[in-house]
């Protein structure tokens, strides 16, 4: 027994100690190929006028994501295309300051609270249709970039990779979207591995998990979901040639549009306190790359951030404000689901806007 608690111990600290010696690490290495100080010389220059461009164009970008997001959900009229895109700013604002993209979990969460919605059915439509959307959205882009703007040709493997995964995951998504209906785990060959108390639980989640994926169900609304994706994400690389501008530096469309993907990859690793650090280094090494000064490069980097990281916690604490909620009601089980919060309810039926 003391061995088995031992080893359950030592385990316990050693995770912490891990992660700090990672952070440390991740820090280190900002300190080392980002010109911080350099960088924060450089912010009284900023163009003003370009970086309010590229504010404003990232909430438009926002405005659209959120659309999308309203356009998973179309056939549950009772939620206002108004509340999610605040809900959507919310969770903005909590992947921007928690690690492991924590927002996210929120846009399962509270819809799931107030109004109801199975969460497997959420979960499904936020973290596999939107991400394979994403995915589409990205390698359409980047072929556009390969033949017209000129993409750097030793990334073509890996546009082509991606490209290849995305097209499997599509398949995949899209035959299990049309079997709404057929997916029956008790006609399954595989329904031995599962115990027969489990079965009904498991049955429900499966069915509300490919209610979830209903948008890949035809190609008309699954042509339609690419066409807002592609939408969103042009808002978001015009987002970063304007922060180009606003730093002096005049990017190229697909050094733009590498920019972002890098800086949206970079964001989702949960490595320090806020995230300080990959985002920077990431974004300075790419520019780097194409030929930018280090100074530069590191100017862009932190001044975005700083930009970024503060309109996002504006929006987010405004919509929080218009939702009724605080902070404790972002902590998971801080709610209940049986009865609606008020704050988050339509007024009205004719809230909601017609996806």
């Amino acid at each position: 027994m003391s061995g088995r608690f031992g080893g359950r111990w030592r385990l316990t600290l050693a995770l912490p100690i891990a992660n700090i010696a990672i952070g440390l690490i991740v820090l280190a290495i900002f300190l080392w190929r980002v010109d911080v100080r350099g960088a924060l010389g450089n912010l009284p220059d900023l163009q003003w006028r370009w970086a309010v461009a590229a504010t404003l164009t990232f909430t438009a970008s926002k405005v659209v994501h959120a659309y999308r997001w309203r356009f998973f959900l179309r056939h549950r009229p009772e939620i206002p295309f108004r509340r999610l895109l605040e809900l959507f700013l919310v969770s903005n604002l909590a992947n921007a300051v928690i690690p492991l993209r924590a927002g996210d979990l929120l846009r399962v969460e509270l819809p799931n609270r107030r109004y109801g919605i199975p969460r497997a059915e959420l979960a499904s439509s936020v973290f596999l249709v939107e991400s394979l959307l994403d995915g589409v959205a990205f390698v359409v882009l980047a072929f556009a970039s390969l033949l017209i703007f000129d993409l750097p040709p030793s990334l073509r493997p890996a546009v082509g990779a991606l490209a290849l995964v995305v097209t499997i995951v599509a398949i995949v998504s899209i035959q299990a979207s049309r079997r709404r209906d057929g997916w029956s785990l008790q006609s399954s060959r595989w329904r031995v591995l599962v115990p027969v108390p489990a079965r009904p639980g498991i049955q429900s989640w499966l069915t509300d998990a490919i209610e979830g994926m209903r948008t890949l169900s035809t190609w008309r609304s699954a042509s339609l979901a690419v066409v807002i994706s592609l939408v969103a994400w042009m808002l978001e690389v015009e987002v970063w040639w304007l922060m180009g501008r606003a730093f002096g530096i005049e990017l190229a469309f697909s050094e733009a549009l590498l920019v972002m993907i890098a800086a949206n990859m970079a964001g989702a690793l949960p490595l320090t306190p806020w995230n300080i650090g990959p985002y920077e280094v990431v974004v300075t090494e790419m520019l780097v790359l194409f030929g930018y000064t280090r100074l530069d490069a590191s100017s862009y980097a932190i001044g975005s951030r700083i930009l970024l990281v503060t309109w996002i916690g504006i929006t987010g604490l405004l919509a929080m404000w218009s939702l009724g909620l605080s902070p404790r009601d972002l902590r998971p089980g801080s709610a209940s689901s049986d009865e609606p919060d008020a704050a988050l309810e339509p007024a009205t039926p004719t809230d909601d806007a017609d996806a």
